[in-house]
C-alpha cells in the first residue's frame, strides 16, 4: 500500500470514527431521555463505582477538565442524585455521594444504556466485536 493511500484511508477513519461518535452520543442521549446526558451518566457510574471521589479525581477518571466536572456534578446535584460533603480523610475535600434518588436513577438510565448497547451492536458477530476491541486496544 501506497503512502497515499494509507494516509487516505487514516483520513477516512478519522472522519468515520468522529461521526460515528457524535451520532453515537446523540442517540444514546435520546435513549437515556429523562433530562440525562450520557456525560452525567458516566459521572453517576463513575460515583457508584468509587465513592467519595473529589472532583478532580473525577475529572481525570472521565478525562475531562476540572471545570466540566465541576458543571456537571454541579447539575446532578441540582438534581438532587449527588450529595457533597467533606472528606474524612481531609476536611478541606469536597466528595461526593450518590442519594438513594440517584443509585435509583442510575440503575433505570443504566438498564437503558445496556438495552441501546445490544441493540447497536446486535449485527456484529462476537468475531467481529473481539476485533474491535482488539483494535482498539493496540491504539
Amino acid at each position: 500500500m501506497s503512502d497515499q493511500e494509507k494516509i487516505r484511508l487514516i483520513t477516512e477513519l478519522e472522519e468515520t470514527m468522529r461521526s460515528f461518535s457524535k451520532e453515537f452520543r446523540r442517540q444514546l442521549n435520546e435513549q437515556l431521555g429523562e433530562g440525562f446526558t450520557s456525560s452525567e451518566f458516566a459521572f453517576l457510574r463513575a460515583i457508584r463505582e468509587n465513592s467519595e471521589q473529589n472532583v478532580s479525581c473525577l475529572a481525570s477518571t472521565l478525562n475531562v477538565s476540572n471545570s466540566h466536572a465541576t458543571s456537571i456534578m454541579d447539575r446532578l446535584e441540582e438534581k438532587k442524585l449527588i450529595t457533597r460533603k467533606r472528606s474524612k480523610q481531609d476536611r478541606r475535600e469536597v466528595v461526593f455521594q450518590l442519594t438513594t434518588c440517584g443509585a435509583q436513577i442510575f440503575e433505570r438510565l443504566h438498564e437503558k444504556r445496556s438495552v441501546y448497547m445490544q441493540e447497536r451492536f446486535k449485527k456484529l458477530s462476537k468475531k467481529d466485536l473481539e476485533e474491535l476491541l482488539r483494535i482498539f486496544h493496540i491504539l
